[in-house]
């Protein structure tokens, strides 16, 4: 899973010991703080164990931006856990392409996938609504911190199209979020607040 255009690429990083997963940490280290990042190691176990998916950014093989992708089976949808660009690199659109990139290969993170998934604070909103991506409007969620909840928005980029989500596949999208990818349980009190708010339809905006 490799696309080129002149000298800057994008591709999946399947050695977890090569250059490539080594500058793509070194980005995730300056770029996230550390009460919001796992550790190396972490990562490099949920690569290996299929759990995650490591995509860079390249600039004449100068890694210069990663997404940290993660797959849901059950509901199936794909999440984008981490996305940054290097520091040097800001402003020139590696971001934006780099998540466009994404999108457009959805099917190949799971042949099912119809949604992209992110859990974002209200500095990012514009950003991704500038690539198609929505706001599930006037839907609560708290992010599962390691201190504790915190009030984040979740956005989503359906390949369908749809204006609406039922109040189903937002349920399923929360829980598996929490617990799949936070590890929480399914009787978790945040969790279950976001779940009882849910109106029978859900508007992306």
């Amino acid at each position: 899973m490799t696309d080129s255009d002149h000298t800057r690429s994008f591709s999946r990083v399947t050695r977890y010991y090569s250059q490539q997963f080594l500058q793509a940490m070194g980005i995730y280290g300056a770029e996230f703080p550390p009460d919001s990042r796992l550790s190396v190691p972490r990562i490099r176990a949920l690569l290996q164990d299929g759990s995650y998916q490591l995509i860079v950014a390249q600039q004449d093989r100068q890694v210069i931006g990663f997404a940290l992708i993660w797959v849901s089976r059950r509901p199936v949808f794909v999440h984008l856990d981490y996305i940054a660009v290097a520091h040097e690199w800001k402003g020139e659109g590696i971001g934006t392409a780099l998540y466009r990139w994404l999108l457009a290969r959805l099917a190949n993170f799971h042949p099912r996938a119809q949604l992209l998934t992110l859990e974002v604070d209200d500095s990012l909103i514009g950003f991704y609504q500038r690539s198609q991506t929505k706001l599930l409007h006037e839907t609560p969620y708290l992010f599962p911190g390691p201190l504790g909840p915190v009030p984040m928005n979740l956005m989503v980029h359906d390949t369908r199209g749809r204006s609406t989500l039922d109040r189903a596949a937002v349920r399923g999208i929360m829980r598996g979020l929490y617990c799949g990818l936070h590890g929480r349980s399914s009787e978790d009190v945040s969790l279950q607040s976001c779940l009882n708010t849910l109106p029978a339809q859900i508007f992306l905006t």
